[in-house]
């Protein structure tokens, strides 16, 4: 059994389907090329299903990172010349001084089921760096980033995305467009940054703060807003928005939010 071959049995599912691919490769290629000076990341590149064709059809002026963490395909990629920079280790370990050090740059990845909501999270940080981003994830994953108000899949991680960023499905993605199939579909998703957030977070202590609503907010989905924020700091700036306490999270619309920001200042 090949090394690749392990990796399919330790549960590693490759993409094979060249329509996807496809879409990926020219998603990707068009959104680098419309950002002059912006280089191209691909987070996770595997045995090269994405890269290959990136590297074929990346304009020769741009740059091009890559990220990876399994030490084989390291070794694997480090002779290819058109790789201006291989980041080694877990993206996720990654230093914001190495991040900084890269420039402006667009993002291409499959991501892993396991690490993309934390992964897609670290990367939404990094606005003033990233204007766009394609990438893969479950769908259910997927369908969260995207969710609409009033609708099951929304949530925290929909608001927390949504307010730096449109999110858009690009491609559906079947399980026999890996190899060997998963159990579940994927998505490929587009995230496109605002050009106003619907809630400036001007610093490190404003997010956390946007997020701790987020999470209040959310803490039990059936229950209505007056009933999550009873006994927390959030209870008064419900009162003074003008929001329906009745109402559960997923029902808010943007103004909404943006009224219980505001009044929580």
């Amino acid at each position: 059994m090949s090394n690749f071959d392990k990796r399919k049995a330790f549960g590693q599912h490759f993409l094979t389907d060249i329509t996807v691919i496809n879409g990926i490769v020219s998603e990707s290629v068009s959104a680098v090329s419309r950002h002059e000076g912006h280089a191209l990341l691909e987070i996770g590149p595997g045995k090269g299903a994405i890269t290959r064709p990136l590297l074929t059809a990346l304009p020769i002026e741009k740059k091009f990172f890559v990220a990876e963490r399994d030490r084989e395909l390291i070794q694997f990629w480090k002779p290819e010349s058109r790789i201006t920079q291989l980041l080694d280790g877990d993206f996720l370990d990654q230093s914001e001084e190495t991040l900084q050090s890269l420039g402006k740059f667009v993002v291409v990845s499959n991501l892993p089921y396991s690490a993309g909501t934390a992964i897609v999270v670290k990367l939404c940080e990094h606005k003033n760096q990233i204007p766009e981003m394609i990438l893969m994830f479950q769908a259910e994953v997927a369908k969260r980033l995207y969710a609409e108000a009033s609708t099951p899949d929304r949530g925290s991680l929909s608001l927390y995305i949504q307010n730096e960023w449109d999110v858009k499905r690009l491609l559906v993605v079947k399980p026999d467009a890996f190899n060997p199939p998963p159990k579940v579909m994927s998505e490929v998703v587009t995230l496109k940054r605002r050009e106003k957030a619907h809630i400036e977070l001007p610093d490190e202590a404003a997010r956390v703060k946007w997020n701790q609503l987020l999470k209040t907010a959310f803490l039990h989905r059936r229950k209505m807003l007056r009933v999550n924020f009873t006994g927390t700091h959030w209870k008064a700036a419900l009162e003074k928005s003008g929001v329906a306490p009745t109402l559960r999270a997923e029902a808010l619309e943007w103004k909404d939010w943006i009224a219980l920001w505001q009044n929580s200042l």
